[in-house]
């Protein structure tokens, strides 16, 4: 594409004219930044859309926000970052209550609700006619709301998959009870079985306190005490949005699953999957392949990306993982293979653990052959660049299907290869197989993990085959091709 080609583009890309309603569960620019990697990319997306284009943007959420005098729910107009250029509103009071987790065991509620579809007709006929709804999720409202596609045939209706909701209550596909992939969830009996945590008692009454804490700010916090003691008053309210082990019934979890795919591909114009993996994923469980798309999330990291290693080849041979010390992201995984690594290779390695209140006393024993162990209470991104100066190869050895990891991304970004289970989207970073293991399978992950400590030159490769992350001018242009309708 020549260079006035590209330019046509992005003048087409800027003068869209497009009414766009974004929808999340908790708003964008929320203090206490809940929604993690999902919200971060609705904010930088609105963030790019206000700043580069003449779009006219909206945007909803729903299930966080409760008002105990008022049992109905309604529309409250919010204020953001960005003021008049995006128009913020949230449903309080909404009849399924966010995030998912919330309401896992009580699949009837979500399969039957039809007050979130009447709530958000009301918000479409008072702020539309919208030229596209996008739901980044469709928590704390019912996949019932998909079918005002009927009423509105003129608005494109897209949803993304970031985690996999509308096929696990739990969103992350993966039986917590077995520790595995959710291959075969038993016609519904495995998601009876799945979670030992269940949601609090005060879920009403956190999301309550949420409301007037909202309200209540500036001199106004003296008022937030008296007002947190009478959401007290009200928690009981949580059982009819959380229900009990008497709702937690297989038919319903199995309807579930399969209400979800019927109502995407019939009422969706596109579904709009965050990985090759995801849509794969999808597709196995019958959304219809023509209405979905891999669609990467733009991130900030793409716009300074190194794209060649950051640290030199020297002995030790250093190696990092970065996240959460749980059995879904791999960690276990990670320290029980590395304590059965050869001696000789292991002494020639540093292990570098950016985990958030990881005792380092607990894995002494099983790293003991290494060279050295280097722990951080966790990373922020503006320490990230000095914990990673140093180190030849990450490592994300999940056991979900992690969609696309924030961690594989920003290692990525700052120069750090990454070695990656096959489970989820990281591996699609890189089309080397050198950088890819069979996911779970300690052996496959050693031999690969040798192979750069005695051939550190094959870390090269990372970047010969890499795929660029994906910046979000690049991620807006692909999304108003398919707000369009030509993509």
């Amino acid at each position: 594409m020549g260079q006035y080609t590209h330019q046509k583009f992005d003048e087409q890309i800027q003068e869209s004219n497009l009414k766009i309603l974004y929808y999340n569960w908790v708003q964008f620019d929320n203090e206490k930044k809940e929604g993690g990697g999902v919200n971060i990319y609705q904010k930088n997306l609105i963030d790019y859309l206000v700043k580069n284009t003449n779009n006219e943007i909206y945007f909803l959420s729903s299930g966080w926000k409760y008002d105990p005098i008022k049992k109905y729910p309604y529309i409250r107009q919010t204020q953001n970052i960005y003021k008049e250029k995006c128009h913020s509103f949230e449903i309080v009071n909404s009849t399924v209550m966010a995030p998912a987790f919330a309401i896992y065991m009580y699949p009837q509620k979500f399969n039957e609700d039809t007050g979130t579809y009447e709530i958000l007709d009301k918000f479409i006929q008072e702020h539309g006619h919208f030229d596209v709804i996008h739901f980044n999720n469709i928590e704390g409202i019912s996949i019932n709301v998909l079918k005002l596609k009927e009423k509105y045939p003129n608005t494109k209706f897209i949803v993304s998959i970031h985690n996999y909701q509308p096929i696990c209550p739990l969103v992350q596909y993966f039986q917590y009870n077995n520790n595995i992939i959710c291959h075969n969830f038993d016609n519904g009996n495995e998601c009876v079985k799945c979670s030992s945590s269940k949601p609090s008692k005060k879920e009403y009454y956190k999301r309550s306190r949420n409301f007037y804490y909202d309200i209540l700010v500036g001199n106004k916090k003296i008022f937030r005490l008296p007002f947190k003691l009478m959401c007290k008053i009200f928690k009981y309210r949580s059982k009819r949005f959380i229900g009990s082990k008497n709702t937690m019934l297989p038919e319903q979890y199995a309807y579930y699953r399969k209400h979800n795919i019927e109502m995407l591909n019939k009422y969706a114009d596109y579904i709009l999957a965050v990985s090759d993996r995801v849509r794969q994923i999808m597709v196995e469980h019958g959304c219809n392949p023509d209405k979905v798309i891999t669609s990467y999330i733009g991130t900030k990291f793409a716009e300074n990306e190194l794209k060649h290693s950051v640290a030199t080849i020297t002995r030790p041979f250093t190696i990092a993982y970065l996240g959460y010390e749980r059995i879904d992201k791999g960690f276990f995984f990670f320290i029980d293979s590395l304590s059965k690594l050869d001696k000789e290779i292991a002494k020639n390695i540093n292990v570098v653990l950016a985990v958030s209140k990881i005792h380092k006393e607990n894995y002494e024993a099983q790293l003991k052959n290494f060279n050295k162990v280097i722990v951080y209470n966790g990373y922020t991104h503006e320490k990230l660049p000095n914990i990673l100066k140093d180190v030849n190869l990450g490592v994300v050895p999940v056991l979900w299907e992690d969609n696309l990891p924030q961690v594989a991304i920003e290692m990525v970004a700052l120069g750090v290869p990454i070695l990656c289970s096959s489970f989820g989207g990281a591996s699609e970073l890189c089309s080397s197989d050198l950088f890819k293991f069979e996911g779970g399978n300690e052996s496959d992950f050693l031999q690969k993990l040798a192979n750069f400590v005695k051939n550190p030159e094959h870390l090269d490769e990372y970047w010969n085959h890499h795929t660029d992350l994906t910046t979000m001018k690049d991620h807006v242009k692909q999304i108003i091709r398919i707000y369009r309708g030509d993509n």
